[in-house]
């Protein structure tokens, strides 16, 4: 049976998504514990403090079940800048096209407050390169690598994807 995003709405991040998101972080295979905890730290900040304005979250729904989500936030001194901090589809819902419609409704949500850059950073090492084909996929290009960033043998690398900025 082929996997199709029909089903599928995205919206804002809800607290009655919580329980789903964090099971789809628990079960990310390529997550360490440290990235799972950090996830999961975001999301309970984002859902918990009302006035903070550093995190964004949408979640996609696939037949109106979280199926995965998208992070993001404004990169502090870099003007229209914004940094995707996550990007976590459901293991059974990959490949299905939902990881491309949550950066589609982010570059959405961007444009009309000016932003310019995306900027995705992930790991270098082979459990990650399907996140970096990801990217690609998505209209991000690769701009810059730093060797033993994480850890030795660990590079981040960093994917930035340019917004259309529309006419005014």
């Amino acid at each position: 049976m082929k996997k199709t995003t029909e089903g599928l709405h995205i919206r804002e991040t809800q607290q009655r998504d919580k329980d789903a998101l964090v099971s789809i972080i628990e079960r990310t295979a390529n997550l360490t514990r440290e990235e799972k905890d950090c996830a999961a730290e975001l999301l309970h900040i984002y859902l918990t403090d009302p006035g903070q304005t550093d995190y964004y979250f949408i979640t996609a729904l696939k037949d109106a079940i979280p199926a995965g989500y998208a992070c993001y936030g404004s990169r502090p001194l870099a003007q229209g800048v914004y940094d995707l901090y996550w990007i976590i589809v459901d293991e059974n819902m990959k490949g299905a096209g939902i990881g491309r419609a949550l950066i589609e409704k982010t570059g959405e949500l961007l444009c009309p407050v000016n932003a310019r850059l995306l900027v995705a950073e992930t790991s270098g090492l082979p459990a990650y390169e399907a996140s970096r084909g990801f990217y690609l996929k998505c209209g991000f290009e690769e701009e810059a690598r730093i060797k033993d960033f994480y850890k030795p043998g660990d590079d981040i690398v960093f994917y930035v994807k340019r917004l259309t900025q529309k006419a005014k």
